[in-house]
């Protein structure tokens, strides 16, 4: 007996609203602890959001987000900022039969997980966006991406970049 691949699904959900979260912690800890908007963000760290880690495994599905005044505090409320709309049963993989279906997320306090169908049902999603054409956007802006910048440099050290 093999093993099926765990590709795809929950897995690149997981990594995509993991990514998303992080992202958000990276933008705050170079911008001062400000609130993100993605309103307010240059078009080259929109392209960061358009290029979630997982986020091409799970094309049939959305990604959800809140991009407008958000906040990533290790020590604040778990809140969903980023939500995979279709729930998906290959995480955690087992050998004999199949996990519950459960939704990635991923949170203000910079974790990622997974909530029940019931749950993710309940969300109040009226403030979330799909990041899907964000990857439209990198496809128009198709530059070479550039790796984030330190964030211990600030946001106001802007270096040149070749």
């Amino acid at each position: 007996m093999h093993r099926v691949s765990n590709c795809g699904g929950n897995s690149a959900a997981l990594s995509a609203c993991n990514s998303y979260a992080q992202i958000l912690a990276h933008w705050e800890a170079t911008h001062n602890g400000k609130r993100f908007s993605l309103s307010k963000v240059d078009p080259e760290f929109k392209r960061y959001l358009s290029d979630l880690p997982g986020a091409d495994w799970v094309r049939s599905a959305r990604l959800l987000a809140k991009t407008e005044d958000v906040t990533i505090d290790v020590f604040g409320p778990k809140r969903v900022i980023i939500v995979c709309d279709t729930a998906y049963d290959n995480v955690p993989q087992r050998y004999i039969g199949k996990a519950p279906m459960t939704h990635a997320v991923g949170y203000s306090n910079g974790q990622a997980g997974f909530i029940t169908p019931e749950e993710y049902l309940k969300l109040d999603l009226s403030s979330f966006i799909d990041l899907q054409p964000l990857q439209s956007y990198n496809a128009e802006y198709s530059t070479p991406q550039k790796e984030l910048p330190s964030p211990d440099k600030g946001a106001s050290n802007k270096k040149e970049r070749k």
